[in-house]
């Protein structure tokens, strides 16, 4: 069994950090972010219904977690083998390295 160690780049789940973690990573999807947070933003004023901007906030913190945390090389060729159909680990054990 392969041992794998993880270390994973925490995202705050708010609009700055969210804006700032994607303005690192992807400078595009920022501005996209913050125009469509923005704009949620502004119907939850007129709505005092803050569900779109939670859905919002939601998508974008899932992306920018992504955009923070790459794939490594061994987890692409994985992603590859799983693509081709071959035979991989059932599991995979993930080592913390806190401990």
């Amino acid at each position: 069994m392969s041992v794998m160690t993880v270390t994973m780049t925490r995202i705050e789940r708010s609009g700055r950090a969210i804006h700032t973690a994607l303005q690192t990573s992807s400078p595009d999807e920022a501005d996209r972010f913050a125009d469509e947070y923005r704009g949620a933003l502004t119907r939850a004023a007129e709505t005092l219904d803050v569900r779109d901007a939670e859905a919002v906030l939601d998508r974008w913190w899932g992306i920018a977690t992504i955009r923070a945390n790459p794939l490594t090389e061994d987890e692409r060729e994985l992603v590859r083998r799983v693509r081709a159909g071959e035979d991989v680990p059932a599991g995979v054990l993930v080592e913390d390295p806190r401990r």
